[in-house]
């Protein structure tokens, strides 16, 4: 049963890149991202004085280092680079299903 959220995540998500603040890459994962509803958005942790305010849901698959990107680090996914604003393993039983993530838009279109 906890297996299922992985197999949706690889089977309908794409690949997601972690990087640090140089840039450097730090693991690899699949992901799906969508945007967020105002309703996910308030109870995803927005940070104050940002410049944007679009934020986005994403979904990952256990394992996937995304605390490893540290400060100043960012995501890749479909071309688009996130920043991370929460990250949330989320637990059935003792295992980890999914990674829950709140991300917000660099700006920047990936290499």
């Amino acid at each position: 049963m906890t297996e299922l959220f992985g197999e949706v995540i690889r089977a309908y998500g794409k690949e997601l890149v972690c990087r640090d603040e140089d840039g450097q890459e730090v693991g690899r994962g699949m992901a799906i991202v969508r945007p967020m509803t105002k309703q996910e958005w308030q109870s995803g942790g927005a940070a104050l004085g940002s410049e944007r305010n679009d934020r986005f849901l994403g979904l990952a698959e256990p394992g996937t280092p995304v605390e490893d990107i540290g400060i100043g680090g960012w995501l890749e996914w479909n071309g688009s680079r996130f920043e991370v604003l929460n990250c949330q393993p989320i637990l059935v039983g003792d295992a980890v299903t999914h990674l829950w993530l709140a991300l917000r838009p660099c700006g920047e279109i990936a290499p």
